[in-house]
């Protein structure tokens, strides 16, 4: 297990740049994601009005197409101001990597990755809710970048008595192992603010592994 010294004011400006990254992958992921949900509901409610001149004619499908499109933007919309203003947020784990999963879903598809992630709806731990977002995916993206083109990425949350476990498995896929490195050196500076201990091991031509270990709350 490596631990990472505790970063100082000294690296502000390249905390700043790491947040960057993210947020300038998450964008393009907002534009994408939040049109396509928007214009599927544009277009069943035209459908819908069709219909309705129509008598007896049902609408329930285009009334829960509608809904589920409204649910995507509102859940999206909602994951993208937490980001964005991660001050107040508590420190779940398990929101932390749902949220993650949900943010960067258009980054993953677009390098050919299957994201996959498996973690209860909260876990509450023992770190930083300003950095734990950040931590968490920073160890998602670098996981797209090392199993980019065709490969998977799986995130796993293991509680384990006192502590939970949460692992970030990357593997297939041609990868990019020089986008990856911006990402796991971002995490490693991330990781004593979130009070988390990290490990990685990135063997070549092997499976990839991020562990993040964190403590419950006293």
């Amino acid at each position: 297990m490596q631990r990472i010294p505790r970063a100082g004011d000294d690296e502000a400006p390249a905390r700043a740049a790491d947040r960057a990254l993210l947020l300038e992958r998450v964008a393009a992921g907002m534009a994408h994601e939040g049109k396509n949900p928007l214009h599927n509901m544009v277009l069943h409610l035209q459908l819908m009005a069709e219909k309705l001149t129509s008598a007896g004619t049902p609408v329930t499908k285009h009334v829960n197409a509608l809904r589920d499109g409204i649910g995507k933007v509102d859940a999206l919309l909602r994951s993208f101001g937490e980001f964005a203003s991660p001050e107040q947020l508590p420190p779940d784990l398990a929101a932390a990597a749902h949220r993650a999963v949900r943010l960067f879903a258009y980054d993953a598809r677009r390098a050919s990755v299957l994201v996959t992630c498996s973690a209860p709806d909260g876990l509450m731990v023992r770190s930083d809710g300003r950095w734990l977002g950040d931590l968490v995916a920073h160890a998602l993206v670098a996981g797209v970048e090392l199993a980019r083109d065709g490969g998977e990425v799986a995130l796993e949350l293991l509680p384990q008595g006192t502590a939970a476990l949460l692992i970030v498995r990357a593997q297939g896929g041609a990868g990019n192992r020089d986008n990856a490195v911006v990402h796991l050196d971002a995490a490693r500076r991330l990781a004593a603010d979130a009070v988390c201990e990290l490990s990685i091991e990135t063997p070549p031509g092997g499976v990839a592994r991020l562990s993040l270990h964190f403590l419950h709350p006293r």
